[in-house]
């Protein structure tokens, strides 16, 4: 465990959840990846301050530079690894290793905008959002409703923290992790849960039978669908941050995830005018 860290006075977003190590198919070579890095990345591409916290052990050369990108590990003695294989666009899953719980050790509360929940594989509470002071909460579900059996496979399980959502307004899953979540007790606490749905693109639930039905925006080719659902919940909560209104925010969402898919891994994390000229190149058509 690392020492106190001294944070800034404020941030614009602040992202939890671990940083990984990914590996693909029978390649020996990684990909860096976790929610929280494609999230930080493409917040620190929208000019905002961003912090990610995370466990993990990976140097500092390996991980990507950005002025507005502060990266930091509260515990490095352990990385977070996957392998991934694709079969028939499912996405199969190995958890190699992983870390201890993220514990942020903090004398005050970090002041922040804006808060991503975006945990891969257990690896925060939801009593974390404790340590800050924030405007607005996302959280994003994957990293709740994973476990895995003998073999080490990944599989989900119900989301059980139904009563611990105090504080946030969205929640983020796809719609293979729809299923795994009780809208009805969610509505308790949320404003919105989105839910991605690939190639189909995405709904918007205002309650739990109530949804709004956003199009794909289509990419020039598929290449990779990691990352994708990690910068669609960020340009919802950013956008949702700043216009409070959440059709234009997913309907910015779904443009960015598009160019996610493009490339191989952080490589297709875009750029805000490529966003926005794609958005323009819709409307015209």
């Amino acid at each position: 465990m690392l020492g106190k860290f001294i944070f800034d006075k404020s941030y614009d977003l602040v992202i939890v959840g671990n940083i990984t190590k990914d590996y693909f198919g029978h390649s020996k070579k990684h990909h860096i990846g976790g929610s929280s890095l494609y999230a930080g990345i493409g917040s620190a591409k929208l000019g905002l301050k961003t912090l990610v916290i995370s466990n993990h052990s990976l140097r500092s050369k390996d991980l990507p530079k950005y002025n507005n990108l502060t990266i930091i590990t509260l515990n490095n003695r352990e990385n977070t690894e996957f392998l991934w294989t694709y079969k028939e666009n499912n996405r199969e899953g190995i958890i190699k290793k992983y870390t201890d719980k993220i514990v942020i050790n903090s004398i005050d509360k970090i002041k922040t905008k804006m808060l991503m929940l975006a945990p891969v594989f257990n690896e925060i509470d939801l009593d974390i959002k404790s340590n800050f002071n924030y405007e607005i909460c996302l959280l994003s579900i994957q990293g709740f409703i994973r476990t895995y059996d003998k073999n080490s496979n990944i599989h989900m399980e119900n989301f059980s923290h139904d009563n611990e959502l105090e504080g946030i307004s969205l929640l983020s899953c796809s719609n293979e992790e729809e299923i795994y979540i009780d809208k009805q007790k969610l509505f308790n606490y949320l404003k919105f849960i989105s839910v991605t749905e690939g190639n189909k693109g995405a709904r918007v639930y205002i309650d739990e039978n109530k949804s709004k039905k956003f199009h794909q925006y289509s990419p020039a080719k598929i290449v990779d669908p990691t990352g994708a659902g990690d910068i669609f919940a960020l340009y919802l909560l950013v956008y949702y941050y700043m216009t409070n209104n959440i059709e234009l925010a997913a309907n910015m969402a779904n443009c960015a995830a598009s160019f996610v898919v493009e490339k191989t891994g952080i490589e297709g994390i875009p750029d805000l005018n490529v966003v926005k000229n794609r958005l323009r190149e819709n409307l015209n058509e």
